[in-house]
């Protein structure tokens, strides 16, 4: 957990920075709701014996698992980790019985919603929380 930890708070500092654009009060918001207290599962990418990737859970409601921290640090993008990352948590949510994945990322984050659109994940309504977050674009994909 710790070298996910140290990887999260990498993501922390880069989503700071890319949503500089955000109320501070919606920062707040967003923070309170990626805890990793209530983490399911975590999934972390090597490369020579070094963090470079995560990817977390949380479940969201029956049958339904919430996609959660997924980061690659910006020296090992470009070589399909993130999409590694994704298809070792549905794999995973699959043989625990999940149904379907949702998934929230920032509407700046192009690069998430272009690898999530990829992998066939299909724009929804805001989930609770983050119906009425303006900042929030909703993802979800049926396992089969």
């Amino acid at each position: 957990m710790k070298i996910f930890n140290r990887l999260i708070r990498i993501l922390d500092n880069t989503l700071s920075n890319f949503n500089s654009d955000i109320q501070s009060t919606e920062k707040n918001e967003y923070h309170a709701f990626n805890s990793v207290s209530d983490l399911t599962d975590a999934f972390v990418a090597y490369s020579f014996e070094e963090a470079i990737g995560c990817v977390a859970t949380k479940h969201y409601a029956p049958e339904v698992l919430e996609m959660k921290r997924l980061f690659v640090d910006p020296i090992a993008r470009g070589g399909g980790i993130a999409t590694k990352l994704v298809n070792k948590l549905e794999s995973q949510a699959y043989s625990d019985g999940y149904k379907r994945i949702v998934v929230e990322t920032g509407k700046n984050n192009s690069d998430a919603i272009r690898l999530y659109t990829k992998m066939n994940y299909q724009l929804i309504d805001n989930y609770p929380p983050y119906d009425g977050l303006s900042n929030s674009v909703c993802m979800s994909k049926n396992l089969l």
